[in-house]
């Protein structure tokens, strides 16, 4: 795996700006940290932290060519707004490139949603995505300490902070994390 970290740090250099890099670092940081804690390999939360905004910086208007090519079902939702492609089409990128494993999939495939059925490894890029050290928002500090202290709470309230914000921002519920909700309350 440690090849294909580099691999994919490679890539990364070529494709993203500085702020995104340094977003991508502060995740596998965190994601690592949560991983020994929690006890779930590096590696595979790092292929994770580092994949998951693999294609965010593509312009918009290719998302939903490259979702066609790789046969990703495009939501009423996605096609409004296609940057929600952006971790669905990196896992599949990353699937046929690198031949990841599925948790590592899951991760990066919803990590913008959550998913009902997350393993740990979802849960931990899901969660260092929304605490990593360059995020400031309100109740960060409180969701950061959660995530040491409590997994599965962290994972349920930073979900219901994601609901709740969409909601004040009268911004689209995406389905999969209206089903993760509702499975995991």
């Amino acid at each position: 795996m440690e090849e294909k970290i580099k691999e994919i740090k490679k890539i990364l250099k070529k494709m993203l700006s500085e702020s995104r890099l340094k977003h991508i670092m502060g995740v596998a940081y965190t994601a690592k940290m949560l991983a020994d804690k929690y006890n779930i390999e590096e590696e595979r939360v790092e292929i994770a932290a580092l994949g998951h905004d693999l294609f965010r910086d593509v312009k918009p208007y290719k998302f939903l060519k490259i979702a066609r090519v790789y046969g990703i079902d495009i939501s009423y939702v996605e096609k409004k707004h296609p940057i929600l492609l952006h971790g669905k089409i990196a896992a599949e990128y990353l699937k046929r490139e690198y031949n990841i494993p599925e948790d590592v999939y899951e991760a990066i495939y919803y990590h913008t949603s959550g998913y009902k059925f997350f393993g740990t490894v979802g849960k931990i890029i899901f969660i260092s995505d929304s605490i990593e050290p360059t995020r400031e928002y309100e109740n960060v500090e409180y969701y950061r300490e959660l995530a040491f202290y409590n997994l599965e709470k962290a994972y349920k309230e930073i979900l219901k902070n994601k609901v709740i914000y969409a909601l004040k921002k009268n911004h689209f519920l995406l389905p999969d994390t209206v089903e993760a909700w509702n499975y995991n309350i």
